[in-house]
């Protein structure tokens, strides 16, 4: 089986946004190709609905009976999604390849990013008009303040009346604001991490620039999470996941039970556990308990024989602490600690 990995096809994983609910199923959609159809994104908001980012197909909501797909023709700026994010008050917004647009319950709003004058040599300033449009995650700090990460033209952030953009030379794919205020952004071209150190910031969030953080084992980041306990991890490339304790890193790889050293996610849920997926047919979904790993396949649920159920993207849990996995091909399954659901149909029943 062949993959791919590059940049585009890693951050490509869009959908649209204006909408009315328009369509309802009892199952997500599969498409004909499964390397380019991809659940990247997954997120339970206040309301306890579970909603998943696709490439192509837009977004999907869960209200814990149906599933109601959103497109371009509800408003959507793009049907590739990369990210879903809920803000302080609620509000939804999606990072798209055709930028940035947000939900407000009945309609999508396209909220563009500003550009500024570039000063990488390596694009023109025609090409470098478009990039912020392609926006791989979002976050909204302690602060107020809203981050987009954009395809490599770093991230912008933007303080409620201007941009101010960092790391324009970098091709950035995930984001965090820890306990104490920093932003960590990790790289998907060699960059590695970079963090945003609270402590040089004034009363409104106003840093100065972002220092490279060094010791990791991979220059390649896909995910970065923060633990109840204020660890930090970082999901490698090729080299499993770095914890960091504020003082030493720890690696963890497949010699420590992880299942598979390209890891794709990193979530953790209500009872602490940490979980892995990873970016590779036939790793399966691994969780880490504090002591050991322990790897869970769902085998009983493989409808694809190229195995890309198991190329795990995305994980997030639902009120009744059920876990929800996204993958490659399309799939999404939930996990109730026993058994596996599959929710992918290629056939739907119109509500």
């Amino acid at each position: 089986m062949k993959k791919t990995y590059s940049i585009l096809l890693f951050l490509f994983f869009i959908v649209s946004c204006n909408g009315q609910d328009t369509t309802k199923t009892v199952g997500i959609s599969i498409a004909s190709d499964p390397e380019s159809n991809i659940v990247s994104a997954a997120l339970k908001d206040k309301n306890g609905n579970i909603w998943f980012a696709s490439s192509g197909r837009g977004v999907y909501r869960y209200d814990g009976k149906f599933f109601t797909n959103f497109t371009e023709k509800d408003g959507l700026n793009s049907n590739d999604v990369s990210c879903i994010y809920e803000d302080n008050i609620g509000k939804l917004w999606f990072a798209t390849s055709g930028g940035v647009c947000y939900y407000e319950g009945k309609t999508f709003i396209n909220f563009p990013i500003a550009t500024t004058d570039s000063n990488n040599a390596y694009f023109s300033k025609d090409y470098y008009s478009e990039i912020p449009k392609q926006v791989g995650s979002i976050l909204q700090d302690k602060a107020g303040n809203y981050w987009f990460m954009t395809l490599n033209n770093g991230v912008y952030r933007y303080d409620g009346k201007s941009f101010t953009n960092f790391l324009s030379h970098e091709v950035l794919v995930c984001i965090l604001e820890d306990k104490a205020g920093n932003i960590w952004v990790g790289s998907w071209a060699h960059g590695g991490v970079y963090r945003y150190d609270a402590s040089l910031n004034d009363s409104i969030g106003q840093g100065k620039s972002f220092t490279h953080f060094n010791g990791l084992s991979d220059d390649m980041i896909r995910c970065i999470l923060e633990d109840k306990n204020g660890d930090i991890w970082f999901g490698t490339r090729n080299h499993g996941v770095d914890r960091y304790d504020g003082k030493g890193i720890t690696n963890f790889s497949k010699k420590d039970g992880l299942g598979n050293n390209a890891v794709s996610c990193i979530f953790e849920d209500k009872k602490g556990n940490i979980w892995f997926g990873s970016d590779f047919p036939g790793a399966g979904i691994c969780s880490y308990n504090g002591t050991s790993f322990t790897n869970v396949i769902a085998k009983e649920i493989i409808t694809d024989k190229e195995g890309w159920l198991y190329a795990v993207m995305t994980i997030a849990q639902d009120n009744e602490e059920h876990l929800w996995f996204g993958s490659r091909g399309g799939y999404i399954f939930r996990y109730d600690g026993k058994s596996f659901t599959d929710f992918s149909e290629k056939v739907f029943k119109q509500q």
